[in-house]
């Protein structure tokens, strides 16, 4: 008997081949003498993926979604720090930038 046509796909060695690619799994936001630690996107789990995905219009604002990535506590701080929407925004867009697509945007190709 044949073996079906399939590719195995050794999980451990695509995050590790990943890593080494990106080179970073978190960005560290610096805030006067205190850092904020947040994971990039390509590394968030799909648990917390589904949980961004499920929140309704007027609940996916980015101090929601830095909450489900983190803490609820670590973005009260920057609140508490005067960080604007501004600033969310930009942190949002680095934690999006190593998957290599921006918010509203495809990954497929348009050629």
């Amino acid at each position: 008997m044949s073996k079906p046509n399939r590719k195995r796909l050794n999980l451990e060695t695509l995050r590790a081949q990943r890593l080494e690619a990106q080179g970073t799994k978190e960005i560290e936001v610096e805030l006067d003498d205190e850092k904020f630690v947040f994971p990039l996107a390509t590394w968030w789990p799909m648990k917390v993926v589904k949980r961004i995905r499920a929140l309704k219009d007027g609940e996916d604002d980015v101090t929601r979604v830095l909450a489900l990535i983190s803490s609820e506590e670590q973005v009260d701080r920057l609140l508490e720090l005067g960080l604007n929407l501004g600033d969310f925004q930009d942190i949002m867009e680095a934690i999006n930038e190593d998957a290599g697509v921006e918010p509203g945007e495809s990954s497929s190709s348009s050629n």
